[in-house]
């Protein structure tokens, strides 16, 4: 809970610690940074509907993830910035995303089901995709490579056979990093890619390449701290 001078406080525009949802916002029309908020799935999450400036959300989810969606975060449209974290199994359903048409940066983790198909259509100005799935065996490949305007993909943990990427795939993907992946081959379409100018494979060497793309270096100055950051 935030304490009473912190919810009166009109004008502020940031807010960083962990924090124990609910608490009111009714006032914090200004704040563009909530880092970060614990939300159990049975809690009304609605009332962030307030919070008309927010440009960035950290979020943890607790519980079983059984009642909770995105829609109340899907009215927050001026949001930039998303990180959701979950220590269970779900399976998000993402279209309300499609109401942030600020969305530029999403982060998720945990064990995500099924990606939608239609991401690129509820996702179309995303640039950077974080995907943290320890022990996930499904290829997220299809569902992200029509993203028309991704930049950086980072991928985390996953356990898939191949990852492909179909020819055309990724348009204005230029950095590719995979993290611990148990992978044995990224194939790549000829025409896939095509903007491709870091690729880093970090406990993941032993992923099968092709070959235009081993001249590709690993992203100079890359913060592997970035890659697996979380606010506590």
């Amino acid at each position: 809970m935030l304490p009473d001078e912190i919810c009166n406080a009109k004008q502020l525009r940031h807010l960083i610690g962990c924090f124990k949802w609910p608490f009111r916002v009714e006032n914090l029309t200004n704040l563009q940074t909530l880092n970060y908020i614990v939300v159990d799935d049975q809690m009304e999450f609605n009332p962030l509907r307030d919070l008309i400036n927010l440009h960035e959300l950290y979020v943890e989810l607790s519980g079983e993830l059984k009642g909770f969606t995105l829609d109340s975060i899907g009215r927050l449209r001026s949001l930039q910035t998303l990180f959701l974290f979950a220590g269970t199994v779900w399976n998000p359903t993402l279209q309300p995303l499609s109401h942030c048409q600020h969305l530029l940066q999403l982060k998720l983790c945990g064990k995500i089901g099924k990606l939608p198909t239609e991401m690129h259509e509820f996702l179309p100005n995303l640039k950077y995709l974080s995907l943290d799935g320890p022990g996930m065996e499904e290829d997220p490949m299809p569902s992200l490579e029509k993203l028309p305007k991704l930049t950086i993909l980072d991928l985390l943990f996953y356990r898939v056979n191949k990852f492909v990427c179909t020819a055309g795939g990724f348009p204005q993907l230029e950095f590719l990093i995979l993290w611990g992946c148990d992978v044995v081959e990224l194939q790549v379409d000829e025409g896939g890619m095509p903007l491709l100018r870091g690729l880093g494979l970090y406990d993941s060497d032993k992923v099968i390449i092709p070959e235009r793309l081993r001249s590709i270096p690993v992203p100079k100055n890359w913060d592997m701290a970035e890659l697996d950051e979380w606010p506590y």
